[in-house]
Protein backbone atom coordinates (compact mmCIF):
# COMPACT_ATOMS: atom_id res chain seq x y z
CA UNK A 1 0.00 0.00 0.00
CA UNK A 2 1.71 3.29 -0.57
CA UNK A 3 -1.09 6.61 -0.40
CA UNK A 4 1.22 9.40 -1.33
CA UNK A 5 2.62 9.56 -4.73
CA UNK A 6 2.65 12.36 -7.38
CA UNK A 7 3.31 12.23 -11.37
CA UNK A 8 3.78 14.72 -13.84
CA UNK A 9 -0.31 16.07 -13.59
CA UNK A 10 2.12 18.23 -10.79
CA UNK A 11 5.71 17.72 -9.57
CA UNK A 12 6.27 14.50 -10.39
CA UNK A 13 8.57 12.96 -13.04
CA UNK A 14 6.38 9.84 -13.89
CA UNK A 15 3.38 9.91 -16.13
CA UNK A 16 0.58 8.13 -14.86
CA UNK A 17 0.88 4.85 -16.46
CA UNK A 18 4.44 5.18 -15.66
CA UNK A 19 3.73 5.22 -11.89
CA UNK A 20 0.79 2.70 -11.79
CA UNK A 21 3.69 0.20 -13.95
CA UNK A 22 6.57 1.05 -11.17
CA UNK A 23 3.70 -0.02 -8.56
CA UNK A 24 2.83 -2.93 -9.84
CA UNK A 25 6.37 -4.24 -10.25
CA UNK A 26 7.51 -2.97 -6.90
CA UNK A 27 4.11 -5.91 -5.41
CA UNK A 28 1.78 -2.52 -4.22
CA UNK A 29 -1.85 -3.25 -4.45
CA UNK A 30 -3.31 -0.47 -3.10
CA UNK A 31 -2.65 3.22 -3.95
CA UNK A 32 -3.35 7.00 -4.15
CA UNK A 33 -2.46 9.62 -6.88
CA UNK A 34 -1.66 12.65 -4.35
CA UNK A 35 -1.02 15.33 -7.29
CA UNK A 36 -0.69 18.81 -5.64
CA UNK A 37 -4.50 20.99 -6.55
CA UNK A 38 -5.60 18.08 -8.69
CA UNK A 39 -6.76 15.26 -9.72
CA UNK A 40 -5.81 15.20 -13.08
CA UNK A 41 -3.08 12.10 -12.89
CA UNK A 42 -5.88 9.93 -10.75
CA UNK A 43 -7.94 10.65 -14.04
CA UNK A 44 -5.28 9.84 -16.84
CA UNK A 45 -4.75 6.25 -14.26
CA UNK A 46 -7.55 4.95 -13.62
CA UNK A 47 -8.52 2.80 -16.63
CA UNK A 48 -5.16 1.53 -16.90
CA UNK A 49 -5.00 0.26 -12.76
CA UNK A 50 -7.87 -1.57 -13.82
CA UNK A 51 -6.17 -3.39 -15.90
CA UNK A 52 -3.41 -3.90 -13.86
CA UNK A 53 -5.79 -4.97 -11.53
CA UNK A 54 -4.45 -1.84 -8.72
CA UNK A 55 -6.90 -0.78 -6.55
CA UNK A 56 -6.61 3.45 -6.50
CA UNK A 57 -8.98 5.74 -5.01
CA UNK A 58 -8.98 9.41 -5.76
CA UNK A 59 -6.84 11.83 -3.60
CA UNK A 60 -4.94 15.00 -3.84
CA UNK A 61 -2.48 17.26 -2.05
CA UNK A 62 -3.30 20.46 -0.64
CA UNK A 63 -0.97 23.12 -0.05
CA UNK A 64 -2.23 25.56 2.32
CA UNK A 65 -1.19 29.04 4.01
CA UNK A 66 -3.26 30.29 7.17
CA UNK A 67 -3.08 30.78 10.71
CA UNK A 68 -1.44 27.28 11.13
CA UNK A 69 1.60 27.73 8.82
CA UNK A 70 1.77 26.26 5.37
CA UNK A 71 0.89 22.54 6.07
CA UNK A 72 0.06 20.02 3.24
CA UNK A 73 -3.71 18.57 3.43
CA UNK A 74 -4.38 14.85 1.98
CA UNK A 75 -7.81 14.25 0.44
CA UNK A 76 -8.93 11.10 -0.36
CA UNK A 77 -12.18 9.45 -1.76
CA UNK A 78 -13.51 12.35 -2.81
CA UNK A 79 -16.17 13.11 -5.30
CA UNK A 80 -13.77 13.90 -8.76
CA UNK A 81 -17.60 15.03 -10.20
CA UNK A 82 -18.87 17.23 -7.88
CA UNK A 83 -18.76 20.93 -9.05
CA UNK A 84 -17.66 22.19 -6.09
CA UNK A 85 -14.51 20.35 -6.86
CA UNK A 86 -14.03 20.99 -10.16
CA UNK A 87 -14.38 25.03 -9.11
CA UNK A 88 -11.44 24.83 -6.49
CA UNK A 89 -8.79 23.28 -8.31
CA UNK A 90 -9.49 25.25 -11.21
CA UNK A 91 -9.57 28.30 -9.03
CA UNK A 92 -6.35 27.17 -7.24
CA UNK A 93 -4.52 26.43 -11.00
CA UNK A 94 -5.03 30.18 -12.08
CA UNK A 95 -4.00 30.85 -8.13
CA UNK A 96 -1.09 29.59 -8.88
CA UNK A 97 -0.10 31.04 -11.61
CA UNK A 98 -0.36 34.32 -11.30
CA UNK A 99 1.64 33.19 -7.73
CA UNK A 100 4.56 31.96 -10.02
CA UNK A 101 4.36 35.19 -11.61
CA UNK A 102 4.96 36.99 -8.81
CA UNK A 103 8.08 35.00 -8.24
CA UNK A 104 9.43 35.36 -11.02
CA UNK A 105 9.23 38.59 -10.58
CA UNK A 106 11.49 38.87 -7.85
CA UNK A 107 13.80 36.45 -9.69
CA UNK A 108 14.21 38.62 -12.21
CA UNK A 109 14.65 41.94 -9.23
CA UNK A 110 17.79 39.67 -8.12
CA UNK A 111 19.70 39.40 -11.52
CA UNK A 112 17.82 35.73 -12.48
CA UNK A 113 16.56 36.49 -15.65
CA UNK A 114 13.74 34.05 -16.39
CA UNK A 115 10.30 34.55 -17.65
CA UNK A 116 6.71 33.22 -16.38
CA UNK A 117 6.28 31.52 -19.70
CA UNK A 118 9.48 29.12 -19.44
CA UNK A 119 7.79 28.18 -16.17
CA UNK A 120 4.68 27.12 -17.41
CA UNK A 121 6.43 25.57 -20.25
CA UNK A 122 8.33 23.01 -17.69
CA UNK A 123 4.64 22.24 -16.41
CA UNK A 124 3.88 20.97 -19.83
CA UNK A 125 0.23 22.24 -19.00
CA UNK A 126 0.00 20.38 -15.68
CA UNK A 127 0.09 22.30 -12.00
CA UNK A 128 2.47 24.67 -11.87
CA UNK A 129 4.96 24.71 -9.02
CA UNK A 130 7.91 25.84 -7.34
CA UNK A 131 10.08 23.33 -8.92
CA UNK A 132 9.36 24.28 -12.30
CA UNK A 133 10.63 27.38 -11.43
CA UNK A 134 14.10 25.91 -10.29
CA UNK A 135 14.23 24.04 -13.12
CA UNK A 136 14.17 27.16 -15.60
CA UNK A 137 16.92 29.00 -13.23
CA UNK A 138 18.91 25.56 -14.08
CA UNK A 139 18.29 26.00 -17.40
CA UNK A 140 19.33 29.68 -17.77
CA UNK A 141 22.80 28.40 -15.76
CA UNK A 142 22.18 29.88 -12.37
CA UNK A 143 23.02 26.68 -10.72
CA UNK A 144 23.86 22.92 -10.67
CA UNK A 145 20.47 21.78 -9.59
CA UNK A 146 17.18 22.27 -9.23
CA UNK A 147 17.38 21.50 -5.33
CA UNK A 148 20.02 24.24 -4.71
CA UNK A 149 17.86 26.87 -6.38
CA UNK A 150 15.01 26.06 -4.27
CA UNK A 151 16.92 26.14 -1.56
CA UNK A 152 18.69 29.43 -2.20
CA UNK A 153 15.57 31.17 -3.60
CA UNK A 154 12.53 29.66 -3.18
CA UNK A 155 12.30 28.43 0.19
CA UNK A 156 10.70 30.06 2.56
CA UNK A 157 12.40 33.17 3.94
CA UNK A 158 14.34 32.91 0.96
CA UNK A 159 14.99 36.27 -1.52
CA UNK A 160 12.58 35.05 -4.13
CA UNK A 161 10.20 32.96 -1.82
CA UNK A 162 6.22 34.50 -2.17
CA UNK A 163 3.48 33.65 0.00
CA UNK A 164 1.00 31.56 -1.54
CA UNK A 165 -2.78 32.71 -1.47
CA UNK A 166 -4.81 32.49 1.15
CA UNK A 167 -5.90 29.10 1.55
CA UNK A 168 -6.26 27.64 5.35
CA UNK A 169 -5.91 24.34 6.44
CA UNK A 170 -9.17 24.75 7.65
CA UNK A 171 -10.99 25.46 4.48
CA UNK A 172 -9.08 22.55 2.77
CA UNK A 173 -10.63 20.13 5.34
CA UNK A 174 -14.12 21.36 5.01
CA UNK A 175 -13.85 21.63 1.03
CA UNK A 176 -12.75 17.92 1.43
CA UNK A 177 -15.46 17.10 3.08
CA UNK A 178 -17.70 18.86 1.32
CA UNK A 179 -17.08 17.08 -1.64
CA UNK A 180 -17.48 13.75 0.42
CA UNK A 181 -13.70 12.62 1.11
CA UNK A 182 -11.60 12.60 4.22
CA UNK A 183 -8.93 14.84 5.13
CA UNK A 184 -5.45 13.40 6.44
CA UNK A 185 -2.52 15.76 7.69
CA UNK A 186 0.49 15.23 5.56
CA UNK A 187 3.92 14.22 6.73
CA UNK A 188 3.44 16.01 10.49
CA UNK A 189 7.40 15.91 11.50
CA UNK A 190 8.71 17.51 8.35
CA UNK A 191 7.32 21.12 9.20
CA UNK A 192 9.82 23.80 10.56
CA UNK A 193 7.47 24.45 13.40
CA UNK A 194 5.15 22.62 15.81
CA UNK A 195 2.24 21.33 13.95
CA UNK A 196 -1.15 22.88 15.96
CA UNK A 197 -2.87 19.44 15.95
CA UNK A 198 -5.37 20.91 18.36
CA UNK A 199 -6.62 23.52 15.85
CA UNK A 200 -6.80 20.91 13.04
CA UNK A 201 -9.05 18.47 15.38
CA UNK A 202 -11.42 21.56 15.93
CA UNK A 203 -11.53 21.48 12.26
CA UNK A 204 -12.49 18.22 11.51
CA UNK A 205 -9.48 16.83 10.16
CA UNK A 206 -9.77 12.71 10.10
CA UNK A 207 -6.32 11.12 10.41
CA UNK A 208 -2.92 11.93 10.68
CA UNK A 209 0.06 10.43 7.61
CA UNK A 210 2.11 8.74 10.61
CA UNK A 211 4.18 6.67 8.30
CA UNK A 212 6.61 8.66 5.78
CA UNK A 213 9.98 8.24 4.91
CA UNK A 214 10.99 11.65 6.10
CA UNK A 215 10.15 10.58 9.89
CA UNK A 216 12.33 8.78 12.50
CA UNK A 217 11.38 6.23 14.17
CA UNK A 218 10.50 8.36 17.16
CA UNK A 219 8.65 10.67 15.10
CA UNK A 220 6.59 8.11 13.56
CA UNK A 221 5.89 6.69 17.36
CA UNK A 222 4.88 9.96 18.62
CA UNK A 223 2.43 10.36 15.81
CA UNK A 224 0.88 7.19 15.95
CA UNK A 225 0.14 7.89 19.74
CA UNK A 226 -1.63 11.09 18.90
CA UNK A 227 -3.63 9.12 16.21
CA UNK A 228 -4.97 6.51 18.52
CA UNK A 229 -5.27 8.62 21.31
CA UNK A 230 -7.74 11.22 19.09
CA UNK A 231 -8.97 8.27 17.18
CA UNK A 232 -7.69 9.31 14.18
CA UNK A 233 -6.74 7.08 10.94
CA UNK A 234 -3.71 6.62 10.19
CA UNK A 235 -1.67 6.84 6.46
CA UNK A 236 2.11 6.85 4.95
CA UNK A 237 3.31 6.80 1.83
CA UNK A 238 6.47 7.19 0.32
CA UNK A 239 5.68 10.54 -1.38
CA UNK A 240 7.42 9.50 -4.69
CA UNK A 241 7.87 12.25 -6.83
CA UNK A 242 10.72 10.25 -9.43
CA UNK A 243 13.90 8.87 -9.20
CA UNK A 244 16.85 11.48 -8.57
CA UNK A 245 13.90 14.21 -7.25
CA UNK A 246 14.07 15.77 -3.82
CA UNK A 247 11.28 13.10 -3.17
CA UNK A 248 12.96 9.55 -4.41
CA UNK A 249 12.10 7.13 -1.92
CA UNK A 250 10.79 4.08 -4.05
CA UNK A 251 6.78 3.57 -4.33
CA UNK A 252 5.90 1.12 -1.43
CA UNK A 253 9.00 1.57 0.99
CA UNK A 254 7.38 2.52 3.65
CA UNK A 255 5.76 -0.05 5.32
CA UNK A 256 2.43 0.75 7.05
CA UNK A 257 1.31 -1.51 9.82
CA UNK A 258 -1.24 -4.27 9.14
CA UNK A 259 -4.44 -2.82 11.49
CA UNK A 260 -3.74 0.40 9.79
CA UNK A 261 -3.48 -1.15 6.36
CA UNK A 262 -7.09 -2.65 7.17
CA UNK A 263 -9.16 0.36 7.97
CA UNK A 264 -8.18 1.57 4.33
CA UNK A 265 -9.16 -1.50 2.73
CA UNK A 266 -12.09 -2.39 4.59
CA UNK A 267 -13.54 1.41 4.82
CA UNK A 268 -12.23 3.19 1.99
CA UNK A 269 -11.24 1.22 -0.99
CA UNK A 270 -14.44 -1.06 -1.05
CA UNK A 271 -16.80 1.90 -1.08
CA UNK A 272 -15.10 2.98 -4.31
Amino acid sequence: MDLHMHTTASDGKLTPRELLLEAKARGVEYLAITDHDTVDGYLQAREEAKRLDLHLIPGIEWNTEGPEGELHILGYGIDIADPRLLHLMDKRQQERIEWIGEIVERCNRLGLEITQEECLARAQGSVIVRTHVAEALVERGYGRSPQAMFDAYLRKGSPAYVPRPSFSAREAIESTHEVGGIAILAHPGIYPFEVQLGNLLDYGIDGIEVYYPRHSLAEMAYWEREAKKHYLVRSGGSDFHGHGTRNPSPIGSVPIPADAREWWTCCLFRQL
